[in-house]
């Protein structure tokens, strides 16, 4: 199997932790955030992560940890409960709607502010003139696509507390969303809130937001989390 990536996107994260956490044997293909060439012909579309099992490619995170789970059950990353198995997946859904597109705008707008952090994501090893022009392209297009505004930042400031807080009282003194064991919930939660590590240092003043983020640490190991954890030590 072989998974094509970029290492600092969330989803790419969970499903490269799945892939470890069973054993099962992989390469990791990196792909530049601006030339999504190698994506669309391998997938046909130009989304992350992409995973080639011989002629198959299999797109979207949660479709991908549904088929590796297919093809390698153990350990398992679903309940064997079915009725833990369907709690499992609705708070996967509901991870995948709450956090997803809030924490990245949430990373995003720290590093549109500070000078260079957006290109060191997204032109590594590039300088010059060339890292000016395409990083004023990539700055650009990151506002517009995940509409970053100042106004939409006051908004999921509110909106990160509150969703966090859900997520924190949902795992109580308890260490996995569901039953006692790992299962995907868990990886798409420690995964999507990861970014918050990046984000300004203001949203982890929040009692539910740092408690979040420590359990995730746990969850996927901080070799997991080096793209957010080197900018926020604490």
């Amino acid at each position: 199997m072989n998974l094509l990536q970029i290492p600092f996107s969330h989803n790419c994260i969970k499903v490269r932790k799945a892939l470890v956490f069973k054993g099962v044997p992989h390469t990791t293909e990196d792909i530049s955030p601006m030339n999504r060439t190698r994506v669309r012909s391998a997938s046909g579309q130009g989304l992350v992560p992409v995973l080639l099992d011989g002629p198959r490619a299999v797109c979207d995170s949660t479709a991908i940890l549904m088929y590796v789970e297919a093809r390698h059950p153990s350990p398992p990353l679903l309940p064997s409960s079915p009725k833990e198995r369907i709690e499992c997946m609705v708070l996967e859904d509901w991870v995948d709607a709450a956090f997803m597109a809030l924490t990245r705008r949430l990373a995003y707008w720290k590093a549109l502010a500070t000078p260079g952090a957006l290109e060191d994501l997204f032109l590594p090893g590039v300088s010059g003139l060339k890292r000016r022009v395409v990083g004023a392209i990539a700055r650009r297009a990151v506002r517009r696509r995940f509409r970053i505004s100042e106004t939409q930042n006051r908004r999921d400031m509110s909106e990160i507390r509150r969703v966090t807080t859900l997520a924190v009282d949902r795992l109580g003194a308890g260490r996995f969303l569901v039953g006692d064991a790992l299962s995907v919930a868990d990886l798409a939660l420690a995964a999507l809130t990861a970014p918050l590590w990046a984000a300004d240092p203001r949203v982890r003043e929040h009692d539910a937001v740092r408690e979040l983020l420590h359990w995730g640490d746990g969850i996927l190991g901080r070799e997991f989390l080096s793209y957010y954890r080197s900018t926020s030590p604490s």
